[in-house]
């Protein structure tokens, strides 16, 4: 009897064969559990409220647009705390601006946090240098550094020091900087917490800089997609698709395990279809007319 999948098991061959039963123990994972891997993450709703409280309507608002396997889960926005942290706030702000942050992926590490930001390993299925969705890496920033880099980069390299620990880690969606374990290491990667997290473990040592507003559903979903090994890896393709800086007076849509309750749909405006899972067209190669953009 062969033990090649059959057409129906073949379509997912891209699923991981393995679940992590404990660091160092693997079981083999059924037909079924694969399949279910390759459906829609789904996002029901979940009690949220902000950790750092009610939001400073001063303080600027970013957002992503989630996508996991393929599938488009919704958008989660994010307060920055530019009355107490400005520099750090800043970073982030103009990353999200410069669509520095779309195509980037996720990493899922349960009972922790989410990790994100590396803008030097991009969803090679999402990202395109055409769209103007996207940064153009290679014509605007060809040298960027491994595991990406601050907006304050200088002769003393690509990191910003530490801004001040004075917000703790309490509890979910608090948004931080993440570092390689070094102080002074800022740079576009940052973290945002799960409800089990220990405050202990990042007070101190990681510079939290502001928390979630909306769409705190669908960062919820997204632990059940991480490993117990710890080591960040995820059952689909976790990808911000799109990012960016809302306006004074614009909704986030983040749904109705949010701050705000408005929905996704409504937010988005039926600007693009939302179903299933994206595909692009074959890249076009590198465009350079955004140049101007780097100003």
């Amino acid at each position: 009897m062969s033990g090649e999948p059959t057409a129906e098991e073949g379509k997912y061959k891209d699923i991981p064969s393995i679940l992590p039963l404990a660091p160092g123990g693997v079981y083999a994972v059924k037909w079924e559990q694969r399949e279910k891997w390759a459906e829609c993450l789904r996002t029901p709703d979940v009690p949220y409220t902000p950790p750092l409280g009610a939001p400073n309507p001063d303080n600027p608002v970013c957002f992503f647009e989630i996508r996991a396997g393929g599938y488009y889960l919704g958008r989660v926005t994010f307060e920055l705390k530019a009355d107490t942290h400005p520099v750090t706030s800043e970073n982030f702000l103009k990353l999200c601006e410069f669509k520095c942050y779309a195509a980037t992926k996720f990493k899922v590490f349960p009972g922790n946090w989410i990790r994100g930001g590396d803008f030097t390993d991009l969803d090679e299925v999402v990202y395109d240098a055409n769209d103007p969705d996207f940064f153009d890496f290679a014509a605007l920033l060809p040298d960027a550094a491994p595991g990406g880099q601050s907006i304050y980069v200088s002769e003393e390299g690509p990191y910003f020091a530490d801004e001040s620990f004075a917000i703790s880690h309490d509890g979910p969606g608090v948004l931080t900087m993440y570092n390689p374990g070094a102080p002074d290491c800022n740079g576009s990667q940052f973290m945002v917490t799960f409800p089990n997290v220990r405050a202990e473990a990042l007070n101190g040592t990681h510079v939290a800089f502001g928390q979630v507003l909306e769409g705190w559903n669908v960062l919820a979903a997204l632990e059940q997609l991480g490993d117990a090994r710890q080591e960040g890896d995820t059952f689909q393709r976790v990808t911000v698709e799109q990012c960016g800086v809302l306006g004074a007076g614009e909704s986030g849509g983040g749904g109705s395990g949010s701050a705000g309750g408005v929905s996704t749909a409504a937010a988005m405006g039926g600007a693009r279809e939302r179903g299933g899972p994206r595909r692009r067209p074959a890249r076009r190669g590198w465009r350079k007319s955004r140049a101007d953009a780097s100003g």
